[in-house]
């Protein structure tokens, strides 16, 4: 019965949280984006619905009420929320919008990082894993899956920003959007998949020769495939923190513009409730690195929201002015000395 209030509790902040945003943008009469976070649900639960019955690597709780197809309508809705969040962030930065997929891929997977190993271990969905394999329970190929997923969508997305709206290859650009991103995630993976399982395929030749039209997700568990995926997801994080400080070192001109709380919140409000999970629930007894996990989580996204405070010109001009005293005082100090000492 303890554990079912984590299932309401997290519904109800999805939809909360996917109404909240919903409401605003009606209330400011910005259809497009309307359109967009709409959207974006469609392709959450398409997503959701399509991996389930595909891959079956992974199955929900039925504890959650509203569901559709097996998949909690909450989920369909978090990744709107979350994908919708990640890019109001991003759009508040001075930066190309070719880069700011990116910098929404980067927001989204540390949330993933935090919250996935915790939800399995509330009992929210299960991998055919178990619980001390991989990211603590979780395949490497779900946090590729999540930086894929919102790569897809964004660049989708920001790109029929910069067409014309009124022509029809764009309303049907916008209307094909979770189709054309589902497309795009499934192409990744299937990419993703054949780099990590080659070396397994050439290992075991005999193997290879052999088609079959339904390949055996198990393999994608074994040790030397493993080896490979960990491997593989500790290269695309590395490229992605490049690109993202590299985009935020290049373009210094990165201040927030108009804060948006709401995106804030709502992206706050996930890491806090997992977070406190942890501890409510026990978690952090048996795993004490999912606790550190999520603290190290929360910081990264914090430090993404309030970054451009922390290098804006009036904070670089005082910490040069305090670093100007500081050394005005140490040399008048070391004249002392060297006066006592003579």
């Amino acid at each position: 019965m303890f554990k079912a209030n984590y299932f309401l509790i997290f519904e109800f902040l999805g939809f909360l949280s996917f109404i909240m945003i919903f409401v605003r943008e009606a209330y400011q009469r910005n259809f497009l984006r309307l359109f967009e976070i709409v959207s974006c649900a469609v392709f959450g639960m398409m997503l959701e619905i399509g991996n389930t019955y595909l891959a079956h690597t992974y199955s929900y709780s039925p504890n959650f009420l509203v569901n559709l197809a097996n998949v909690p309508v909450a989920i369909g809705l978090g990744w709107a929320v979350i994908i919708y969040c990640a890019m109001l962030l991003s759009d508040q930065y001075n930066i190309p919008w070719t880069l700011r997929p990116f910098m929404d891929a980067f927001t989204a997977v540390i949330l993933d990082l935090a919250i996935d190993t915790v939800a399995i271990r509330l009992g929210f969905w299960n991998w055919t894993i178990p619980l001390d394999k991989e990211w603590y329970g979780v395949p490497f190929e779900n946090l590729i899956g999540w930086i894929l997923v919102v790569l897809s969508f964004s660049f989708l997305i920001r790109f029929i920003r910069t067409l014309n709206y009124k022509r029809t290859g764009t309303k049907l650009l916008m209307l094909l959007s979770p189709i054309l991103s589902y497309v795009g995630l499934m192409i990744g993976l299937t990419i993703f998949s054949v780099i990590v399982i080659l070396p397994y395929q050439i290992n075991n030749w005999t193997t290879f020769l052999q088609f079959r039209y339904n390949p055996d997700f198990a393999i994608l568990f074994d040790p030397q495939v493993v080896f490979w995926k960990a491997i593989f997801f500790a290269v695309i994080m590395t490229e992605l923190v490049n690109i993202v400080v590299w985009s935020l070192v290049k373009y210094r001109r990165c201040f927030l513009r108009n804060f948006d709380l709401l995106s804030f919140t709502a992206l706050t409000g996930l890491h806090l409730f997992f977070m406190v999970a942890i501890f409510s629930a026990g978690i952090y007894r048996e795993m004490p690195i999912l606790a550190f996990i999520s603290f190290g989580s929360l910081f990264l996204h914090l430090l993404i929201h309030f970054l451009p405070y922390l290098v804006n010109q009036k904070t670089i001009y005082f910490l040069k002015a305090v670093k100007g005293r500081a050394d005005s005082h140490q040399e008048h100090l070391n004249d002392i000395l060297n006066s006592a000492l003579k």
